[in-house]
């Protein structure tokens, strides 16, 4: 199949495969030609950087091939930069409002989910025992693996015939549980705990869900689904390196938006590496600024309502750096 294909060609594909889509419920609220622009955005980031952010844990990913540094290099950046157009189902979710929305933000939650019959996890990564063996798998059967909208399509098909028990693939159900795109609409639409979780991180009242999701970007920071259903992610040091990198690789891709992080885990893993990209390159451009960032907790879980870095809880803290936002926008227009 051609890889000329348009974004709305390809999306066609995995709406092919669903068991819950319907034409009729359609609406579209999405920015296609931006979410295309963050599949074939390339980040440009120096190996010594890189290494420097991550030290000692940059070893523990196993992405290096051999002890060649351009090798490592070529091979760390061209699994980021090549990870959406080998996994399209996982590419932000941009609102069809976005490009003039002012001031502009990108919400950040943790993880997606697989369902509880997925046999992806369950047939081969939960029965490793080490963290290099965790590694070195997860680079050749999540990263590196392709997961074209092309190849989804038929491996589905191939399967109905004749299931394969020990492939290593991604089902429809799979699929449905993380396509972003899909997530977004249809639990605004339907899932009232969802609603409740945006209502929380947008600061608006429920009825103003539908219209406000059309001017926000929304990702997840991890760039794979949890082990469990419903449990928050495991995550190895190869996540950390590659959703680390690949959240400035999309922002860098809408614009530099305001980012809200509203995960303690996301908050934690991303914290720590972001401190020490500043120590060592307090310059680049590659760097997202302390202003432009708001780190929270989940808003479904009990800390969303408990003390965080001098406000009462997190609401306050989320409530404060938008107004400062909205207020310094204002001026600036």
């Amino acid at each position: 199949m051609s890889e000329e294909l348009t974004y709305e060609q390809k999306s066609n594909m995995v709406k092919e495969l669903s068991s819950c889509y319907d034409e009729k419920d359609n609406i579209e609220i999405c920015d296609h030609e931006k979410m295309k622009n963050i599949m074939d955005y390339k980040l440009n980031i120096d190996l010594e950087i890189i290494k420097g952010i991550f030290e000692s844990d940059f070893k523990k990913t196993k992405i290096e091939d051999d002890d060649f540094e351009d090798d490592i290099f070529n091979t760390a950046t061209s699994i980021l930069n090549g990870f959406y157009e080998k996994h399209p189902f996982l590419i932000p979710f941009v609102g069809k409002n976005y490009s003039k929305a002012k001031p502009q933000y990108l919400y950040v939650l943790e993880s997606h989910y697989l369902p509880d019959s997925s046999r992806f996890y369950k047939l081969h990564y939960n029965k490793l025992d080490t963290e290099d063996k965790k590694n070195k798998w997860l680079k050749e059967q999540w990263y590196k693996k392709d997961f074209k909208w092309s190849n989804l399509k038929q491996f589905n098909e191939n399967i109905e015939k004749s299931p394969e028990e020990k492939a290593i693939f991604l089902h429809r159900e799979d699929i449905e549980y993380m396509w972003t795109e899909s997530v977004v609409k249809n639990n605004i639409k339907y899932n009232n705990r969802f609603k409740a979780l945006f209502e929380n991180m947008l600061n608006i009242k429920k009825e103003e869900i539908e219209r406000a999701v059309k001017s926000i970007a929304f990702m997840n920071y991890f760039l794979r689904p949890s082990e469990d259903t419903g449990v928050s992610i495991k995550y190895e040091y190869i996540d950390s390196l590659f959703s680390y990198l690949n959240l400035i690789r999309v922002w860098e891709a809408l614009g530099k938006p305001y980012i809200i992080i509203c995960s303690a885990k996301v908050r934690n893993s991303f914290n720590g590496y972001w401190k020490k990209h500043n120590k060592i390159s307090s310059n680049s451009e590659n760097i997202i600024p302390v202003t432009s960032l708001c780190l929270c907790n989940h808003p479904s879980n009990m800390s969303w309502k408990r003390k965080i870095d001098g406000y009462k809880n997190n609401e306050e803290k989320l409530k404060t750096f938008i107004e400062s936002v909205e207020n310094s926008d204002s001026k600036n227009t």
